[in-house]
């Protein structure tokens, strides 16, 4: 079993890339923890790739509850409810993608909340301000998690 840290997001639509730019900013504390670091950003393909069976995976993405800008919440993989039905190829999230193809998984999604979402590349304000907080308040979840 290895555990791997998977970034998912668009760096050029705001703070759809804030994983991205957190997973950056954490990745020397994962590498000394022997925990594998993803970059994924929008390729799923690339990102399943590097995923086998048995793995422990923290998805790392942003996400929009209505929380505060910055929060973190964490969701098992085991919890995780997709989509009933699906469309186009578009419709798959990885993690559905992931529970399809790969039967021995487990792991959490931690999701970062986005203040703004736009085509404007790198983060906003209210993000970039606290990227410090919310880098160690993900790293504390993968690290309080393994």
């Amino acid at each position: 079993m290895k555990v791997k840290a998977i970034a998912i997001g668009n760096t050029l639509m705001e703070d759809d890339g804030v994983a991205i730019v957190v997973l950056e900013k954490i990745k020397g504390e994962l590498i000394k923890k022997n925990i594998e670091v993803i970059i994924g950003e929008t390729d799923f393909g690339y990102s399943l790739s590097l995923i086998e069976d048995g793995d422990f995976i923290f998805f790392i993405d942003a996400v929009y509850y209505g929380k505060k800008p910055g929060e973190i919440t964490v969701i098992s993989l085991e919890k995780y409810k997709g989509q009933k039905k699906y469309y186009t190829q578009h419709d798959c999230s990885i993690v559905d993608l992931m529970k399809l193809y790969f039967k021995n998984i487990n792991g959490y999604i931690i999701g970062i909340e986005i203040g703004e979402i736009s085509f404007k590349y790198g983060l906003s304000n209210v993000i970039k301000n606290n990227i410090d907080a919310i880098s160690n308040k993900v790293l504390k979840e993968i690290t309080s998690r393994i």
